[in-house]
């Protein structure tokens, strides 16, 4: 049978003393183990950016949180797959060590003044300053540490000449996946920047690579470049339209768009003339065309051809404007038509012919005028021409009278005379046609025998007024 145990009161009370000493002595050391720890430590129930450092001096925290920050991944992304980690510490970031230390004492000062026996859970969220090794950064993101693909480059967006459209086309640009450093350090920086504020010592940090790091095309398809390319094509179809008709006379010249179509110079986005073809073009058009300082084959009223070498009549294209004129017409993609540029003109011309039936013909030989205007004879007479020796004897040429006059003085120094006629046309070197009432009669060999002029072209009144009257300034004189 089970015998029962009776203690006594005194032993009763010696239990309930040691009872009550146990608890005091836990309670006492509950208190001493609280004032140890939150005088000693940040605290207790406290954690930085969900980190825990409760019990953990200043430098415990410091080290804590620096260890946590070095050590924190990043992990890349591409495809859908990883392809590169590191961690903080190998890109080069850090915290501030200076204001960390700062941060965590002014947290155990604000807690040993709010010192609680029953301490509430805490996330503080200090701040903070990142150190950055832009070195370290770099190699930690070189290119180099993401091969694993074969990389494409970017093509830019460019205007190219196409043979078989004869036109600009545009080629689109392409976007690569070559590493760009500097964007891909810039996106990390950016991811970070954003990441800290809210996760500082977070787990690792997923990065998402894609065209945004990738070396991008220089150039893209934009509204200017397609302004440039309608701007090109523009400037093709008018050269391929142009013709410039030059007009001698009722006579005509084309130079059809074929022709220029074969001058244009196509160098990558550049269209130009070949200038030496347009030149060679203006030098065989004033060969063609020029009539002035070359020898003139003349029909004389006789019916023979003869060649005049002093040839001082006539037109002369001025090559290096109308070269220039020639160039800014073709960028017009008109149909243009016009005279060419000359330095020395003609008074008409019908094509390679400057007289164009309106001449005056003088034979020296014969001493006989023809006056001629378009293609009708006028009048035809005698002369008396200058006497036939070296200082007398009228020049032979083909010359433009430069102007008339009614009346007119004729002096000479030389000669000592002054006269006066009433129809003065000079032609070269103080020579000309003029009336001569000392004249008894014209033609002959008058010249020869005493009566010849000191090279002028004597005529007889009558004829000398209508000839007058009859010419204009510029009108062409041939004598042989």
């Amino acid at each position: 049978m089970n015998k029962k145990i009776r203690l006594s009161r005194k032993t009763l009370k010696i239990i309930l003393a040691i009872c009550l000493t146990a608890a005091v002595a836990i309670t006492a050391g509950f208190f001493i183990y609280i004032y140890v720890v939150d005088k000693n430590t940040l605290g207790r129930e406290i954690r930085i950016y969900q980190q825990e450092v409760s019990g953990l001096t200043v430098d415990e925290a410091q080290k804590k949180i620096m260890d946590a920050f070095n050590s924190r991944e990043l992990t890349f992304y591409e495809d859908g797959k990883e392809v590169y980690r590191t961690s903080m510490k190998e890109l080069g970031y850090s915290l501030d060590e200076n204001v960390l230390n700062a941060q965590l004492t002014a947290i155990k000062q604000e807690r040993d003044a709010e010192r609680q026996i029953i301490a509430q859970p805490v996330n503080f969220r200090i701040g903070y300053q990142i150190q950055k090794d832009q070195e370290k950064e770099k190699a930690a993101l070189s290119a180099s540490r993401f091969n694993n693909k074969e990389r494409t480059a970017s093509v830019s967006a460019s205007i190219s000449y196409e043979e078989q459209k004869q036109q600009f086309v545009m080629v689109k640009d392409v976007q690569g996946d070559q590493i760009d450093e500097g964007r891909l350090i810039s996106h990390v920086d950016q991811i970070l920047d954003t990441t800290f504020p809210e996760d500082l010592l977070g787990s690792e940090i997923k990065i998402e690579m894609g065209p945004s790091v990738y070396v991008q095309p220089e150039t893209v398809v934009s509204e200017e470049l397609q302004k440039k390319l309608d701007s090109l094509n523009g400037q093709l179809k008018k050269y391929r339209s142009t013709t410039v008709t030059y007009t001698f006379g009722p006579a005509t010249e084309v130079l059809d768009s074929a022709a220029i179509s074969s001058w244009i110079k196509i160098e990558g986005e550049k269209i130009s003339i070949d200038e030496a073809a347009a030149k060679a073009w203006v030098q065989q058009l004033a060969a063609d065309y020029d009539t002035i300082y070359v020898p003139r084959t003349f029909r004389t009223s006789y019916g023979n051809d003869i060649t005049v070498s002093g040839n001082e009549y006539g037109f002369r294209i001025d090559q290096e404007a109308e070269l220039k004129q020639l160039l800014e017409d073709l960028k017009t993609g008109t149909a243009i038509s016009r005279e060419p540029v000359y330095s020395i003109r003609g008074l008409q011309r019908n094509g390679k012919d400057d007289l164009a039936g309106s001449y005056i013909e003088v034979s020296l030989d014969n001493q006989h005028l023809w006056l001629y205007k378009d293609g009708a004879l006028v009048t035809e007479t005698d002369i008396v021409s200058g006497a036939p020796t070296p200082d007398r004897e009228t020049y032979r040429g083909a010359w433009p009278i430069p102007y008339k006059a009614s009346p007119f003085n004729l002096t000479s120094d030389v000669y000592g005379y002054d006269v006066k006629v009433n129809y003065w046309m000079p032609f070269v070197y103080g020579q000309g046609l003029h009336d001569a009432s000392w004249q008894s009669s014209f033609g002959g060999n008058r010249y020869k025998t005493g009566a010849g002029s000191h090279g002028c072209v004597n005529l007889p009144t009558d004829q000398a007024a209508l000839i007058y009257n009859t010419i204009e300034s510029g009108y062409p004189i041939i004598l042989y």
